[in-house]
């Protein structure tokens, strides 16, 4: 199934050392209302600024992201924090999915902390409409330089 979808990357700011970046991928199923949105910790992103500190703040830096560019009807976000050898310079490793519980609030988000669970490749790629994510780096080579 060809469901919309964005990739592009993104700025938010770090409740603690200032802005950060990240690659965000998303696709939204009209039918159902709900958004997965893939946010992959990049290299160049300074090491004390990483996605799973405060994951409430990616979100909510992404989220007006989603409703701009798939539907402003976005329902619900599955939100999945990914890492691998584009993550960082000096931890080698396989790909890692975490889908990242987040609470709803009056105000936005709020960490769960305790809800968070792995998802494998194909368990995305499924989430995804069948489509399986583009490697991280053959994405950075599409897409321009941050603004």
């Amino acid at each position: 199934m060809d469901l919309p979808q964005i990739t592009q990357l993104f700025r938010w700011r770090h409740p603690l050392a200032g802005e950060a970046h990240a690659l965000l991928r998303a696709a939204y199923d009209p039918a159902t209302g709900q958004a997965v949105a893939v946010v992959s910790e990049l290299a160049d992103n300074p090491d004390d600024r990483g996605i799973t500190y405060d994951f409430s703040c990616v979100a909510e830096a992404a989220l007006p992201l989603l409703r701009a560019k798939l539907s402003p009807h976005l329902g619900s976000v599955l939100w999945i924090a990914h890492f691998g050898d584009f993550s960082y310079h000096y931890v080698p490793g396989p790909e890692t999915f975490t889908a990242i519980s987040l609470d709803v609030t009056g105000t936005g988000y709020a960490d769960d902390y305790e809800g968070d669970r792995e998802l494998t490749a194909d368990e995305v790629t499924r989430l995804l409409g069948g489509h399986p994510l583009t490697p991280v780096p053959e994405v950075l080579a599409g897409l321009g330089p941050l603004t």
